[in-house]
């Protein structure tokens, strides 16, 4: 290698060509005398002479190879910060805002004029429920009757819908007539009409409204004893499964049992009623 008046060997450039690290041992090699080599003889410039340019030629690559390995060591350390911030900001996840669920309640028996769908959003029971844009009141007095054509109840809501407005009947007194008004209101909750698509009626497996038929059943005095079983059939339908709460309904035996113990409370039964019927106060 040669350039600007002096030589470097053929062995030190390979060290440059292949980016050899050892940079102080090329510095040392071209710092070696050009004297200890043996001169051209048609080359008459004195030894001292070329000692003296190829020692000031070979300071200056030297200071340029020194530049170039603290460029290079700038270089890793930058990359290597590059890549640790990358590391930390890939393991930060954008968590996305969620959006807070309107709360809408309305204490009112509802048609949704669009979809020809009965509702009871009332917040006594539902904390959310989805808004109705296009509704209108229906008058709890005469619901039964617009219950006709394309208009239904909500099916999947029917048993929350159904179990109050058969309490409402019961809202002003708990008599005989009020409550075989509640038993045929309750007896909805268990017909084809609160069928799903599929035919599922979850509503036989409330084990709430079999409840509630129970206690309606047992304190109206218009059902002989003898008859409270096959009414209480009549009117719902039973569970496939019975829990362990539920094992009055196994046969009529047990349910027996089950109405002497309501009957032996009448009193508090009643109360327990009007109670629940005040937690709704619908117009």
């Amino acid at each position: 290698m040669s350039g600007g008046g002096f030589l470097v060997p053929a062995r030190h450039c390979q060290l440059l060509k292949f980016g050899n690290p050892c940079i102080y041992q090329i510095i040392f090699l071209h710092l070696l005398p050009i004297g200890m080599e043996q001169p051209l003889k048609h080359n008459k410039i004195t030894v001292g002479r070329r000692r003296f340019i190829s020692n000031t030629v070979n300071l200056a690559v030297a200071g340029s190879l020194i530049g170039l390995e603290q460029a290079c060591k700038n270089k890793s350390a930058n990359t290597g910060t590059t890549e640790t911030a990358t590391a930390k900001n890939k393991g930060k996840t954008k968590v996305p805002k969620k959006n807070t669920r309107h709360k809408w309640n309305y204490e009112k028996l509802v048609l949704n004029t669009k979809t020809n769908v009965i509702h009871l959003p009332t917040a006594a029971v539902y904390v959310y429920y989805d808004e109705i844009k296009q509704l209108q009141d229906v008058n709890l007095a005469n619901w039964e009757t617009q219950l006709q054509g394309q208009v239904h109840l909500n099916k999947g809501q029917s048993g929350n819908i159904i179990e109050i407005l058969s309490l409402q009947k019961l809202r002003n007194e708990v008599s005989d007539a009020t409550l075989s008004a509640a038993i045929d209101t309750l007896a909805r909750a268990f017909t084809a009409s609160c069928e799903n698509v599929k035919g599922l009626n979850y509503n036989n497996s409330n084990y709430r409204l079999h409840e509630l038929m129970l206690q309606l059943v047992a304190l109206n005095n218009t059902i002989p004893p003898t008859s409270k079983w096959l009414v209480f059939n009549e009117k719902t339908e039973r569970p496939v499964k019975l829990g362990k709460r539920q094992k009055w309904m196994e046969n009529e035996i047990n349910f027996i049992d089950r109405v002497n113990y309501i009957r032996d409370r009448e009193a508090d039964y009643k109360t327990r009623l009007v109670k629940r019927a005040s937690k709704y106060s619908f117009t």
